[in-house]
């Protein structure tokens, strides 16, 4: 199936607690992120899973974004089925009593996949093996 024929996804799912906070979900047939939006503002994000097949190498292009995530970056079981449907989607919000930064928990059919929180660009996945520009190890 060539690119402009993959089904694209895109939500927004507004924090239980705070409607000033969105955690929007893209999917836009080779690629998958989460952003955390306080109003319209971006305040942190997460790659979530690539749909196209990793890249060998790191090769960050303007014109490739949203970047895949490179091989040398993926942990053994990155393979994840692509969302389709927002009901596959939970997450869970919370509030650091200390400084008051917003944390969402982002699940996938039930499994934990990854967290962003308020300046977290980007945030944390358990499908990463290293750190990267993209996602840091959960």
């Amino acid at each position: 199936m060539a690119y402009n024929d993959m089904p694209t996804f895109t939500t927004q799912i507004p924090c239980e607690f705070d409607r000033n906070y969105f955690l929007k979900i893209e999917d836009d047939g080779r690629v998958a992120y989460a952003y955390l939006l306080e109003g319209e503002d971006t305040i942190g994000d997460v790659w979530l899973y690539n749909r196209q097949e990793a890249p060998a190498i790191s090769f960050w292009r303007t014109e490739d974004m949203p970047f895949l995530n490179p091989t040398e970056y993926l942990a053994k079981e990155a393979a994840i089925k692509p969302i389709s449907a927002e009901s596959e989607i939970r997450c869970e919000w919370t509030e650091s009593l200390d400084d008051g930064l917003i944390e969402v928990g982002i699940y996938i059919r039930d499994k934990f996949i990854a967290s962003v929180a308020s300046g977290s660009k980007p945030g944390w996945s358990v499908l990463v093996a290293k750190d990267g520009p993209l996602a840091l190890v959960y």
